[in-house]
């Protein structure tokens, strides 16, 4: 199976056998669909996902119950919402059609799309899309008023808040902490989560959602009783350990950070966990165990290895071997052709090296196989305009990807960064400021810093580099752009 998800085109190829000898295989017609959808071929995985749902015993609302899960777990997050889309206008009055279409267009960062999608989906009878899911319609429904916030109506808040004051119930209460999350009101859902962390049943939920609003807000400290909490609770330990890792990491702890790292066990942070664990054991003089433990990362994890080789490269170049870092990489292209993020870490690594050229070759390329894909189409961009080159063309496919993905925070940050280039400095703010607002990353900080900077406003952004660099303080673009500005002055 992980050979299946890493090697798309070898998949593909045995798939369209298999159809040819058993023309009538759904597993062969699903098998070619997940296939086509890796490669971004979004004609050729629609119509097979269309073979599927008209011809399945099951039913046409089960199949798009399993395809809502297989498009959730898919890497080509743009892609799967474009399959979404084509099945839905085949399906225009099916609930579970428009319940997919949601789901990948808010995963696409389209929530405005989402919240249509959803409207739409509860306004047909049976909106769950899955038999017997008593559940779904009310589910869907919260899930439309997150869409709705996303999109900037404000609305729902009003509505959540009524339905507390109605019926003080943890559920209730929960919901609306969650818009107000939604919404950034960090500070309305925090006086909420506190209500909650002191009932019995809520309480773990709200001091992980509280440890969560304060470690992004830079309260590290408070953050760490948090999930100290937590973990005396026994409850949500893999998060509390992975947390409690990135604290000590960020005060200097690498001994303590070591350890948490190495507790964390299951989940989403496995791989981060151990790949910050790698990037420690590397600066302090380990380089071997830091090897070994990313080749052991691998064999434990194979869907992940262009990731953790990706990870192994940045490694390599930021302790300045940057020859291994590139033989890392073109080594990972040779036994994974298809993988997407292994060409994205090519054309970064020749960027930083100064070549240029290579880079926007590789990205390049990766457009005219994919010209419809937004986080393709924002790379080349973004590349083009950071280095003041055809900023026409730059802002155009920017453009282009954010009329595709109009709340996404990197998009955002390319579009204003690429509107600073062209001298339009008042118009790439409210873009950065908003890319920010979603994403307190190094690399945002530091646009909108300079931003800021060169619009007369550096307390502003030296405040945005202080919020920063408590959070993301190796970044490398933050670090030099405060240094060249202030060197400037």
């Amino acid at each position: 199976m992980a050979a299946d998800a890493l090697q798309p085109s070898v998949a593909a190829r045995v798939a369209a056998r298999w159809i040819s000898v058993d023309p009538h295989s759904l597993d062969a017609q699903r098998a070619a669909a997940k296939a086509a959808l890796a490669l971004h071929r979004i004609g050729d995985a629609s119509a097979r996902y269309r073979i599927v749902l008209t011809t399945s015993p099951a039913g046409t609302d089960a199949e798009f119950a399993k395809l809502e899960a297989e498009l959730a777990a898919a890497d080509n997050i743009f892609g799967a919402r474009q399959v979404a889309d084509r099945l839905a206008s085949f399906f225009p009055a099916s609930a579970a059609a428009l319940r997919v279409q949601g789901f990948t267009a808010l995963r696409a960062d389209d929530p405005a799309a989402a919240a249509r999608s959803f409207t739409a989906a509860l306004a047909i009878p049976g909106a769950s899309g899955q038999e017997g899911a008593d559940a779904a319609p009310q589910g869907l429904a919260q899930t439309l008023l997150r869409a709705r916030i996303l999109a900037g109506d404000l609305g729902p808040l009003a509505q959540a808040r009524a339905q507390v004051e109605h019926e003080e119930t943890d559920a209730n209460r929960l919901d609306y902490a969650l818009l107000l999350m939604a919404a950034q009101r960090d500070a309305a859902a925090t006086e909420q989560l506190e209500i909650l962390a002191r009932e019995p049943e809520a309480g773990p939920v709200a001091r992980r959602l509280l440890g969560l609003i304060e470690f992004q807000e830079g309260h590290l400290d408070a953050a760490a009783r948090r999930f100290t909490e937590l973990l005396a609770a026994g409850k949500y330990l893999d998060d509390a350990f992975y947390y409690l890792a990135l604290i000590a990491d960020r005060q200097g702890d690498s001994e303590r950070a070591l350890r948490l790292y190495a507790q964390v066990q299951t989940g989403d942070n496995v791989v981060p966990a151990l790949l910050r664990a790698s990037t420690i054991l590397r600066r302090h003089g380990g380089a071997a165990v830091a090897d070994e433990l990313l080749d052991r990362l691998i064999e434990d994890e194979p869907r992940r290895a262009p990731e953790i080789l990706n990870a192994r490269a940045r490694m390599y170049a930021d302790s300045g071997d940057s020859p291994r870092a590139f033989a890392v990489l073109k080594q990972g292209i040779t036994v994974y052709p298809d993988s997407v993020e292994l060409r994205y870490g090519l054309a970064s690594a020749y960027d930083e090296q100064g070549q240029v050229a290579a880079a926007l070759r590789e990205l390049t390329a990766l457009v005219r196989a994919r010209p419809d894909d937004p986080a393709a189409l924002n790379a080349l961009g973004y590349t083009l305009a950071d280095h003041g080159l055809r900023l026409a063309r730059a802002r155009k496919l920017i453009e282009r990807a954010h009329a595709a993905a109009p709340k996404s925070a990197a998009i955002l940050d390319s579009l204003g960064w690429v509107l600073f280039r062209e001298g339009r400095g008042d118009e790439a703010l409210p873009y950065l400021t908003a890319a920010y607002a979603d994403d307190r990353g190094g690399d945002i900080a530091a646009h909108l810093g300079e931003v800021l900077w060169r619009l007369g406003k550096p307390d502003d952004a030296e405040r945005i580099w202080s919020e920063a660099g408590a959070l993301d303080a190796d970044n490398r673009l933050l670090k030099a752009t405060r240094q060249r500005l202030h060197a400037a002055n």
